[in-house]
């Protein structure tokens, strides 16, 4: 009689990491869309997004290459902290998420009147909470601005709400200080993101979780 042996087989990490890369610009490609719809909403920007367009007004940057140029000193202080080299997730956030922004920005409408404003500023939450969800999913990584409230958490003790709320103030000062579009839905959208982001960020896992996983599978050998 053959004997058999079964063995486990796994595929190749490229075919894995293409899957995590797709997901990944996906959500980078949700956020903008997110992001555009809470800027063209014309009710402040997110904390963020104050500085991104304050930095506008100054310089002939566009929005998304003002986005790459605030990641890139973010990145520095990072790697200095954590003493480590980025993930290829936070290389690749620097590098996209300001080009689909600039792309994405033609489809967007800018909002005059109330009715427009608050439907789209609210969708634009919404679905920004769900792009992040995505991105994260991917694990290929986390953004500059996270990684580096993650360094300095984990270089002072510091907890990471503070931490995060220390960030995101100084970069609403500097916005403000460039003349970036602060107002009411600055405050509203700092209040509400995080409600959008971890539903985004359960649905994301539940669905891309098998996709993310490096996949293997019985192999049968008769001798």
């Amino acid at each position: 009689m053959n004997a058999s042996t079964v063995k486990k087989k796994q595929e190749p990490y490229w075919q894995m990491f293409l899957r995590r890369l797709i997901i990944m610009n996906v959500g980078l490609l949700v956020m903008a869309i997110g992001i555009r719809a809470v800027i063209g909403a014309n009710m402040g920007a997110s904390p963020w997004d104050v500085l991104h367009i304050g930095l506008t007004l100054h310089t002939p940057l566009t929005f998304g290459e003002a986005n790459q140029l605030v990641g890139l000193p973010m990145l520095a202080v990072a790697c200095w902290m954590a003493k480590s080299w980025p993930k290829i997730g936070t290389l690749i956030n620097i590098l996209m998420l300001g080009p689909y922004c600039d792309w994405i920005k033609p489809l967007i409408p800018l909002q005059t009147h109330w009715y427009g404003m608050v439907p789209q500023f609210a969708v634009g939450v919404v679905v920004m909470g769900l792009g992040v969800g995505i991105y994260i999913a991917s694990q290929l990584g986390a953004g500059p601005r996270d990684w580096l409230m993650l360094s300095i958490h984990q270089k002072t003790g510091w907890s990471i709400r503070w931490v995060r709320t220390l960030i995101e103030v100084s970069a609403v000062i500097v916005g403000i200080l460039l003349s970036g579009p602060f107002s009411i839905g600055t405050i509203l959208f700092s209040l509400t993101i995080g409600h959008p982001t971890e539903w985004g960020l359960k649905w994301a896992t539940r669905v891309f979780q098998p996709y993310v996983q490096r996949r293997e599978w019985e192999h049968e050998i008769i001798h």
